[in-house]
This record gives structure tokens, C-alpha cells and sequence, in this order.
């Protein structure tokens, strides 16, 4: 992606951004930070948790901490949007709870939505602009400025996102992979093996992986460290060691933590513990 606009802190990662380069395969992950994309225009398609959304110009997503997603570029048309990635500690202590609850969590009882259209006439698009010109701002009053442009945008979401009416242009997947979904989000610190699952919905393994693959983009196996590891990251910055970091998230054993965990952050667990949370880590 090539930046029309940057801003990087420790607590908050800003990009206006546009590419030629189609991807065939969705570039699937999950985060610890909160996020709010905005596309703008091209052709793609974007996943999330199982849920397949055909993006249109001035549509946005709203997606909260561990929330599996990812996007995937269809052809070499002008792809452009914006996506801000935050972590809450940005936003005033007394504002904060009012302004996330903007985001949608995976309980099933959670009726909020994450997909909007038609945001461009709700007004939504100045308050991005906003953040882009404050990309050009000297270091000291662009430190100032972001928290207050932040929440001038979570705002304008909480005014106008819970008015605006969600738009036919997504694709479930099949309710059995919901509730294996569902399943694995309320379960995925515990001690779940692909053959419990599998039994559980009465499917054998082949096709619950073959079922389950289809509608998420990747194996259930993989679904589950994703989960697990940013699950761990969480604990680790909050002050608890490795060790129990590996135990609480699920895993098994210690030596497939470190490695699934090096694997999906690119560091070790132990640089994490304790650390103040960070987009640099």
C-alpha cells in the first residue's frame, strides 16, 4: 500500500492509503487494538469471523479487539481506504466506555452491527479528513490533536453508526459454522480438540475443517492460536508471566505457546510481559 497520510504512535496507527495489487487470498488476522477501516474505492471483499462483506464506496467496518478479519484485493483497480487502529488508552478515562461501545463484540447477544453504508451523507468522511491533515502537523501538536480528533470520530460513529441502516450486502456462512463460531469464542481457553468439535456438531473432521475453511478463510486449528495468542498477549501485558499466559489462553503446553506465539506477533512472549500497550509490539 502506498501512504497518502501517516500517523504512527504507540497508541495509535493512522493510514490513507491506495494500491494496484490484487491478492487472491485474504490477508486474515486478528489484533489486540480496536479498528475502524473506511473504504473508499476498488474491488474487494472482506471477512470477518465467517461473515463474507462486499464493500461499497463510503462504507465502514468496525472492528473490536480479537476479532478475526481480513481483506482481499480482487484486481489491479485503484484500491483505497483508511483504516485507524487505536488502542483505547488514547481516549479520555471519562469518555471512554461511552465512545467503544460503538464496537460490536462476538457475543451472540450483541445486536450492534459492524458494517455501515452510506456514511458519506451521515457527514462522516470530514471527521477522517480531519486525522489526514493532522498527519501534517509538527510532532508535538499532532500529539496533542489526535486524541481530540479520535474522539470527535468515535463520536460522529456513535451519533450517526446506530441510525444507519445495514445493508443487504453480506454473506453468512452456514448456521452450523456460526455456532461452531460461536462456539469457539466463548470456549477457545479451553482445552478444545478438533475431535471434540467435530463430535460435538456431529460432523466428522474432514468436513468440519472442509466446512470451516470455506466460510473463515483458514483452518479451525489456525482460527485458534490466532485467538489464543492475542488472547495471551493481552495477559502478558497486564503483568502475568509466560507461563500463565500459555496456560489461561488454552495451550497445551509451553513449547507450542512460544512457538505459535513467535509465529503470529514475531516475538517472544517474555518481551511482552508487562509492556505498556503498543502498535509497536
Amino acid at each position: 500500500m502506498a501512504a497518502l497520510a501517516e500517523i504512527t504512535t504507540e497508541h495509535i496507527m493512522f493510514g490513507y492509503s491506495y494500491s494496484n495489487k490484487p491478492n487472491k487470498d485474504y490477508q486474515l488476522h486478528c489484533h489486540n487494538f480496536f479498528e475502524i477501516y473506511y473504504f473508499l474505492e476498488g474491488d474487494i471483499d472482506y471477512l470477518v469471523e465467517g461473515t463474507h462483506y462486499k464493500p461499497v464506496p463510503h462504507s465502514l467496518l468496525l472492528l473490536a479487539p480479537n476479532v478475526f478479519h481480513g481483506v482481499r484485493v480482487n484486481n489491479e483497480n485503484t484500491y483505497r481506504r483508511v483504516a485507524l487502529h487505536f488502542y483505547p488508552e488514547l481516549l479520555s478515562l471519562e469518555r471512554r466506555a461511552l465512545l467503544l461501545s460503538v464496537f460490536p463484540g462476538t457475543a451472540k447477544d450483541d445486536s450492534k452491527e459492524i458494517y455501515y453504508e452510506g456514511m458519506a451523507k451521515e457527514k462522516f468522511y470530514p471527521f477522517l479528513e480531519a486525522l489526514i491533515e493532522c498527519a501534517e502537523l509538527p510532532a508535538d501538536l499532532q500529539s496533542a490533536m489526535v486524541p481530540v480528533y479520535l474522539e470527535a470520530l468515535l463520536s460522529r460513529i456513535r451519533v450517526c453508526g446506530g441510525s444507519s441502516n445495514p445493508p443487504d450486502s453480506k454473506e453468512g456462512s452456514s448456521e452450523t459454522v456460526n455456532q461452531v463460531i460461536a462456539y469457539l469464542n466463548e470456549q477457545f481457553t479451553s482445552q478444545i480438540t478438533l475431535d471434540l468439535v467435530a463430535a460435538k456438531f456431529c460432523l466428522s473432521k474432514h468436513h468440519l475443517n472442509k466446512v470451516f475453511r470455506k466460510a473463515t478463510g483458514t483452518t479451525l486449528w489456525d482460527y485458534l492460536s490466532y485467538k489464543r495468542v492475542i488472547y495471551a498477549k493481552q495477559l502478558l501485558m497486564g503483568g502475568h508471566s509466560a507461563e500463565e499466559a500459555s496456560r489461561m489462553s488454552g495451550f497445551s503446553d509451553y513449547s507450542a505457546f512460544y512457538r505459535a506465539y513467535r509465529k503470529i506477533t514475531g516475538n517472544s512472549p517474555i518481551k511482552d510481559r508487562g509492556a505498556l500497550p503498543s502498535l509497536f509490539h
